[in-house]
């Protein structure tokens, strides 16, 4: 009876340990050298130079990706874009795939090698200082998903700031993605379809993100603002408009 006791105290402790060490790595990576307020900057033709460099940054969609069959269909940015000097810049890769049975994505081991090439390229454009991905996966699509975000963090320079979109829906109770070695998730709280009033409901009663990679930001648009939700001000947040960006849109911002 006696030598049962310091083999039980220990391997609780050891379950301590473990959980403590899981909760650490899931927690968001804060960087300071980004600013708290960041601009989407989407296909369109958008002239952001009346943006305050040391209160805003951008993140702009250089490339759409789309993965039809076994191939990758390229579209890199084609509109103009103009910002002010030293804009902290983030290169957006929108990722999309073809679900039609002729032309279904294969999601094959050679696609997710020219995925993570294409994305790692995009660091190459001018000011980038960091990467994000946008990708509403399936269920059927998360483990492709996850060999990508796993081979692309190998292959970036070290201390890149990586981060992703996520539907809010994953954010709430669907947190699939809580071991990507990522610095956070950004929660795209707007057009969130069938999910919408509840996670709406769920915001305004005060909650907060279930994943903790969701607890760092807020995606949020302008044109569809939630209201009575008491956001956390010390948190980034990103600001979506379907249109091009005026300078007297900032108003509207939380």
């Amino acid at each position: 009876m006696f030598h049962r006791k310091p083999i039980a105290i220990l391997a609780v402790f050891a379950f301590l340990v473990l959980i403590f060490a899981c909760n650490i790595k899931k927690q968001v990576k804060t960087n300071n050298q980004m600013p708290q307020r960041i601009i989407w900057a989407w296909e369109r033709p958008e002239d952001l130079r009346f943006l305050d460099p040391q209160k805003f940054g951008v993140a702009f969609l250089a490339q759409t990706l789309i993965l039809q069959n076994d191939d990758i269909v390229f579209r890199p940015r084609r509109q103009p874009l103009e910002l002010a000097p030293n804009t902290y810049v983030i290169a957006v890769t929108r990722i999309e795939t073809v679900r039609e049975n002729t032309k279904r994505a294969k999601l094959s081991d050679e696609q997710r090698k020219k995925i993570v090439a294409l994305i790692k390229k995009t660091l190459e454009l001018p000011d980038v200082k960091a990467i994000q991905t946008d990708f509403d996966v399936l269920v059927s699509e998360r483990n492709f998903y996850r060999a990508l975000v796993n081979d692309l963090k190998k292959e970036l320079p070290e201390n890149t700031p990586f981060n992703i979109t996520s539907l809010a829906s994953w954010c709430v109770g669907d947190s699939w993605f809580n071991d990507f070695p990522i610095d956070e998730a950004v929660p795209m709280a707007f057009e969130m379809g069938a999910d919408s009033e509840r996670i709406r409901d769920y915001l305004a009663k005060g909650n907060d993100w279930n994943e903790p990679l969701c607890r760092g930001s807020y995606g949020i648009s302008i044109d569809d603002p939630l209201v009575n939700v008491k956001f956390n001000q010390n948190r980034r947040f990103y600001y979506f408009k379907s249109s091009a960006w005026e300078k007297r849109d900032l108003e509207k911002l939380k």
